[in-house]
């Protein structure tokens, strides 16, 4: 589900202490429009996990009310083809070579075939992969594909029969558990991003392989060793991080406590934090020089490098990385605030946001158009 791409930021700001960081002045424009376009379908149930390639998008999530992996054309919004799955569809994640599209969730079934709590399709003709075996205890919240793996987080338990708590790997062609990957944490593991071989992790726990940790985490996969960055709680009531992505340089995390923000990967620095009336629980970074942050937060947002401006930001908001502002530009409007936004994704020039809203703000009204909407660029 989680993957990023080799952006240029200006390292130098993103560790600065607050009081530098507000010498940037932030772009006047907004990258995206404030309404979505009309898209080909929409499910019946809720989306709670993209990602995209080719000019296709994959969604997972309760696509037919009870669960499911879907494609539809990164133009139109047209379905390409469903799949179902027994139950929530959390997590996805595409092979290198765009081949494979794996899959994660409370699911054991998927199209009728077990498969517990993680899958494989063939997207050539989106069959299930029979000879991919891996499994976990418990359901899985995040996937990424680095090498010959598939590093599975969640609520997990156990990974391919072994008690692993929170997250594991299984091979990408067969599912088996990597054995030499033995890491646990002592709660559960729900994001995970990618950066070179560093492996992050963001959920609720306090310590992986005994070290403590205050709910992010890296592992150096060249050695399979725990790093030493352990950056402070980013708020006292911060004890839930949903999701974390990282442009090699920072870590975005999404977390409960009403909270959003960013630590440096080499220094642990908390440069910026934002806030809302609800939980942040979902990042994405497009590349635009912004940071996207979706939940079920209310009306208002504000920035620590900014507290007493209030942006009118619903479910959905954009902060300039390098210094720390909300955009004011860019305030769309979901219906519906909770459970709100949990998955983000990108086409050519949309962005594409999924959860279990109800419709979209369209000329001041409700298109009731649910559960995924796609936001072209300026």
């Amino acid at each position: 589900m989680r993957w990023t791409r080799g952006f240029t930021y200006l390292a130098a700001a993103a560790a600065a202490p607050v009081a530098g960081v507000l010498a940037f002045a932030a772009p006047a424009h907004a990258a995206y429009t404030v309404e979505p376009v009309s898209l080909g379908w929409h499910p019946t149930g809720g989306v709670h996990a993209s990602v995209s390639a080719n000019g296709v998008v994959y969604l997972g999530g309760k696509l037919d009310g009870t669960g499911g992996i879907a494609a539809v054309d990164g133009d139109t919004g047209n379905l390409l083809w469903m799949v179902p799955a027994n139950n929530d569809v959390r997590a996805l994640a595409l092979s290198p070579d765009g081949s494979t599209l794996y899959a994660g969730g409370n699911f054991t079934t998927v199209n009728g075939a077990t498969h517990r709590h993680v899958a494989a399709l063939k997207v050539s003709d989106h069959s299930v992969i029979a000879s991919f075996k891996g499994g976990t205890g418990g359901a899985v919240r995040d996937l990424v594909v680095s090498g010959n793996d598939v590093y599975v987080a969640g609520k997990i338990t156990t990974v391919g029969g072994v008690t692993q708590r929170g997250l594991g790997a299984v091979n990408a062609a067969t599912g088996a558990r990597d054995a030499g990957f033995t890491f646990s944490a002592d709660n559960d593991v729900l994001g995970l991003a990618l950066t070179g071989t560093r492996l992050l992790l963001s959920g609720s726990f306090t310590h992986v392989n005994g070290a403590a940790r205050n709910e992010l985490a890296s592992i150096d996969l060249s050695t399979n060793t725990l790093t030493g960055w352990a950056p402070a709680k980013l708020c006292s009531a911060c004890d839930q991080y949903w999701d974390v992505q990282t442009d090699g340089t920072n870590a975005y995390v999404a977390t409960s406590g009403n909270s959003a923000g960013v630590f440096n990967l080499a220094t642990g620095v908390r440069p910026w934090r934002i806030s809302g009336t609800g939980d942040f629980q979902a990042v994405w970074l497009p590349g635009d020089g912004r940071v996207y942050f979706g939940g079920h937060f209310g009306a208002g947002v504000w920035s620590s490098v900014s507290p007493g401006t209030v942006v009118n930001a619903r479910m959905l908001v954009a902060v300039f990385t390098a210094s720390g502002q909300i955009d004011p530009a860019w305030t769309p409007y979901l219906y519906t605030a909770y459970p709100g936004v949990w998955a983000f994704t990108s086409t050519g020039t949309k962005l594409w946001v999924g959860g279990d809203f109800t419709g979209e703000q369209v000329n001041g009204r409700n298109n009731k158009q649910p559960y995924v909407a796609a936001y072209p660029g300026i």
